[in-house]
């Protein structure tokens, strides 16, 4: 009741009463109350880590080049609609998402252009262009909803109309609508909402940095780091290799934003305004570990004892440089870089922070399984933060077919008026699993009536091969489209396309074109048994895909960062699995022995083969025979020689610098049907076989039956063609000698 008692007299009491004595005591107590915060706030470094360590937020921000899309996306004619589909973290809200779109259009038709732009699904900016051409540029808001998918989808549709009267001819070339691969998805996430690897995985953009160790690596951590580099390839991810530097290396920070308050704090106020700079100790290499937005941040990490070592090392130095921030830093970094905190176990996948943004540590021994893991099939049951892997079967029953369902994330459905493609990549040896080669594909689709009496006709390419083609009677029922894939049309990396078409206008213009909706059924897939047994490279990548033998000088250990981008392309080029496949270190000049299976060498001499070119420091001489050689040149420079070869029991494919300066190819390399290439920067430069004879042979395209028995023979003239010509030859001059004795006998 005391308590009570003193409010109540308080409230009632005037300037003389107790007022003054409870009015000061309240006072004294605010201020021992406010102290400590005052102390805080007056120590800038500490405020300053504290707010970082309260910002969990990643921003990313890629192009449509990042993605792949090299050139403009290109939409003409009456109708015309692209489907793009941008990463995001699966199930994670997003923030501050936009698209900023880069475009232009040309109206030189006239008539009524309209573009209308969607996300997934939804319109949501349209606008008619007027005049002979203009910008088509514009900001597309995004909504922060979470994707499932980890998608979002960016739909361009475009519409010209340029005849005033329904059955005008509306075929001009005039109207066009151009999105340049500079368009931008600018988006925000919290990273703490990423708790497991199956979303860290979905949260990468186009690209996808991977972080190993500074100095000479280990053959283990090498073995991984290249697996790990061919997986992000394979699922689409423009591979960045990243190591971690040391004192005195250089850095570039041309892209750093160092937050406005830390730009007075050491060491991270010497990052302020600077390009480049030169590492001096251990606790500035610490604050780019913490940095958001830094240039060693990273997807996966090669998580081996000398990374985790060097990580947690300088971190433990910028701790200590800090001095009474120290106990703040503690939290900054469990939030940001905890990476530097943890222990890999060899066989380990865990999900970790570097810079501020989610990454994968896997263990120095992992690569292999890790990789098969991040396959579609297991990709989704990551559901976890930390796993170990035991053991892993990418497919885990060798199947007889491959549902197209699985080769990507290309929509099912699609409204058509005039024309529309439905697309989707697939790397080789991902989809079969390494059993074998796609052999047909069984394709079913389901068309609705559309306004037109014109039946709708069906396409189907490979690599832009034509396998098929038809007439669908389009009463929304499934219908089936079966077609044999040729071999000449596979290559590592592939593209199917499935294009519909239909005459919009009608005969006499009696009914109005609509667009009309298609689907590509789920029940479509891909038959397996396939194989090529010949000598070129399209061969060696079908003998490839059950595994094969990488095999890489040992200076390659010690230049990782150039190195490693290198050795995923050319294995990527071979279609070699990441799975089953082994990796040999070879000491330099050492050759290495080709005896059985598969291979693929890189700047290392191999015996046991034949080779139908050869490199000898900048000089390139194709062909074998001294009197007759295709090409014989010196002073190339970022170029590489690429050939096929083989020995009594082994395939290969061999890869071979010229020039003292070794070459990485910046796009994907594509290999064929020739069995000598040369590879430049912008990927395959020139293909062809080393006999001279022209590519592009339309080989018989049914495996089975008696026209495959054909394709077998033919493709396998290296091995049998030889002896029988000798074999000939020989019974020719038999046959004259017995001539001749039979005539003389007469005589």
């Amino acid at each position: 009741m005391r308590p009570h008692h003193a409010f109540r007299t308080w409230r009632g009491a005037g300037p003389a009463g107790f007022a003054p004595g409870l009015m000061a005591g309240a006072l004294l107590a605010s201020a021992l109350l406010a102290a400590p915060a005052a102390a805080q706030t007056s120590d800038p470094v500490l405020a300053a880590v504290q707010e970082r360590a309260a910002d969990t937020r990643v921003t990313r921000s890629f192009s449509l080049g990042d993605l792949g899309i090299d050139g403009p996306v290109v939409l003409q004619g009456m109708d015309a609609r692209r489907d793009i589909y941008l990463p995001v973290p699966a199930g994670v809200p997003i923030q501050d998402a936009s698209i900023n779109i880069d475009g232009e259009y040309l109206r030189g038709d006239g008539g009524r252009a309209t573009m209308v732009l969607s996300v997934d699904g939804v319109p949501v900016f349209s606008r008619r262009l007027e005049g002979e051409s203009g910008s088509a540029s514009t900001v597309l808001p995004v909504d922060g909803r979470p994707r499932e998918t980890g998608f979002v989808r960016f739909g361009t549709a475009w519409s010209s109309v340029i005849g005033e009267y329904l059955c005008a001819d509306e075929r001009g070339i005039g109207n066009v609508l151009k999105l340049s691969p500079k368009s931008r998805f600018t988006y925000t996430y919290d990273a703490s909402q990423v708790r497991d690897l199956s979303t860290a995985w979905s949260a990468m953009p186009g690209s996808g940095s991977l972080l190993v160790a500074g100095g000479t690596l280990s053959k283990d951590a090498y073995d991984t780091a290249w697996r790990l580099g061919l997986a992000l390839e394979s699922a689409g991810k423009r591979l960045i290799v990243k190591t971690l530097p040391a004192i005195g290396d250089e850095v570039d920070l041309s892209g750093l934003d160092v937050p406005a308050s830390l730009r007075v704090v050491a060491p991270f106020s010497s990052f302020v305004d600077v390009k480049s700079y030169r590492i001096r100790d251990a606790a500035e290499l610490g604050a780019l570990l913490v940095l958001p937005g830094s240039p060693i941040g990273a997807d996966v990490a090669v998580a081996d004892g000398a990374l985790l070592s060097a990580v947690r090392g300088a971190l433990d130095a910028l701790a200590a440089r800090l001095g009474n921030a120290s106990a703040a830093f503690t939290e900054w970094r469990g939030k940001a870089a905890s990476l530097g905190s943890v222990t890999v176990a060899a066989d380990e996948m865990t999900l970790q922070t570097l810079a501020g943004r989610p990454v994968i540590a896997v263990g120095g021994g992992a690569g292999g399984k890790a990789t098969q893991l991040f396959d579609g099939f297991w990709r989704t049951s990551l559901a976890a933060g930390t796993v170990t892997v035991r053991a892993v079967d990418s497919v885990p029953e060798k199947a007889s077919s491959v549902p197209l369902s699985r080769l990507g994330p290309a929509q099912g459905n699609l409204d058509v008026l005039a024309r529309g493609d439905w697309v989707v990549s697939f790397d080789l040896a991902a989809a079969t699993g390494g059993s074998s080669l796609p052999s047909r594909l069984n394709l079913d689709v389901a068309a609705a009536p559309g306004a037109s009496a014109s039946e709708p006709v069906v396409a189907v390419f490979l690599n832009d091969v034509l396998l098929a083609a038809k007439r669908l009677e389009a009463n929304g029922q499934p219908e089936h489209l079966s077609a044999a894939v040729p071999t000449y049309a596979l290559a590592a990396r592939n593209v199917l396309r499935v294009t519909f078409q239909r005459q919009p206008v009608s005969d006499r213009c009696r009914e109005t074109p609509q667009a009309f909706p298609v689907s590509v059924l789920p029940t479509s897939h891909f038959e397996l048994g396939g194989s090529v047994p010949g000598g070129d490279f399209l061969g060696i990548i079908s003998a490839m895909t059950t595994g094969g033998r990488l095999v890489v000088p040992d200076t390659y250990l010690s230049t990782a960062r150039s190195s490693l981008p290198r050795v995923v392309r050319a294995a990527a080029a071979a279609g070699l699995p990441t799975a089953s496949s082994t990796f040999d270190v070879i000491a330099t000049g050492a050759p290495f022995r080709a005896t059985s299976g598969g291979f693929v060498a890189l700047d290392v001499p191999v015996q046991g083969v034949t080779q139908k070119a050869r490199v000898d420091g900048d000089r390139l001489v194709v062909g074998t025979d001294e009197k007759a050689r295709l090409l014989d040149i010196t002073g190339l420079k970022n170029v590489a020689l690429v050939q096929a070869v083989r020995g009594d029991d082994t395939r290969g494919i061999l890869w071979q610098s010229i020039g003292p300066v070794p070459m990485t190819p910046a796009k994907p390399v594509r290999l064929s049907r020739g069995d000598v290439a040369l590879v430049g920067m912008d990927g395959t430069l020139t293909e062809l076989t080393a006999s001279g004879a022209p590519l592009g042979t339309i080989r018989v395209a049914d495996t089975d039956g008696p026209s495959g028995t054909l394709q077998r023979l033919w493709q396998n003239s290296a091995d049998w063609g030889i002896p029988l010509g000798i074999g000939v030859a020989a019974l020719f001059f038999l046959l004259l000698i017995r001539a001749s004795h039979v005539r003389r006998r007469g005589n």
